[in-house]
């Protein structure tokens, strides 16, 4: 991500972060679809995760995802298939009590109740981009998949001011980022690391608790990158 002076490469940065948005997003905001989960293995996404090189937790995060599906077949065994399934069904969804429920109001208000104040800040943000979610009333905007999925489309739109020229495609994606950076802290960093935990200490299989440890590390990972950019855009 970085040319031979150490400077980061502003495209390469924008492609990678597309990649890892991408794959959190699925993992987090629905059960793991069999389609996905076949086009995930087979084309060893897992070892295409980028930042390995720079985050001890990223990389025992790809190996604890790497191992779990070397002893488990996803893909054609129904009964590992259902397995990883339940896990996330067990911890994000119900009908128990959820071990790690993936509502950032659950961690950041007291009385950890969805639909007020922070799940509207949250709703008029993605109204800001028109970002709309699907089933609205049904799901809390502050769901922590939901929250990745705007990360990733904020990201499209800054790859596209990115790719454009001009004074005003430069204005806009500075603006995108400063946007970016902005709900990275107010909202995915001030509870990722709460959440994360949870889904660690509470998964019953290494792909989950792999997949927290990616996006634990990988946020916070990228409110670095995003404030880099800012101070070389300023310089």
């Amino acid at each position: 991500m970085r040319s031979s002076e150490g400077v980061l490469d502003m495209t390469e940065v924008f492609y990678a972060r597309q990649f890892v948005y991408d794959v959190l997003r699925r993992f987090f905001l629905e059960e793991p679809s069999r389609d996905y989960l076949a086009y995930f293995v087979q084309e060893k996404l897992i070892d295409l995760f980028p930042f390995v090189e720079e985050s001890e937790d990223i990389q025992r995060g790809i190996t604890e995802i790497k191992a779990y599906l070397s002893k488990h077949n996803v893909i054609d065994n129904d009964a590992d298939y259902e397995d990883l399934h339940w896990d996330y069904t067990r911890l994000f969804v119900g009908p128990f009590d959820l071990p790690a429920p993936p509502w950032e109001s659950v961690y950041v208000r007291k009385d950890r109740l969805l639909f007020q104040s922070n799940t509207v800040d949250v709703r008029n943000v993605y109204l800001h981009f028109g970002y709309e979610v699907e089933h609205k009333n049904l799901e809390a905007e502050d769901h922590v998949g939901l929250e990745l999925d705007f990360m990733f489309h904020l990201n499209e739109l800054s790859l596209k001011s990115l790719n454009n020229n001009g004074l005003k495609s430069k204005a806009n994606f500075t603006f995108l980022v400063k946007e970016q950076r902005r709900f990275l802290e107010k909202h995915l960093l001030a509870f990722i690391s709460v959440f994360s935990e949870k889904v660690i200490e509470n998964a019953h299989t290494g792909f989950f608790t792999g997949m927290a440890r990616l996006l634990r590390s990988y946020l916070k990972m990228d409110a670095a990158i995003l404030e880099e950019l800012l101070e070389m855009d300023e310089n």
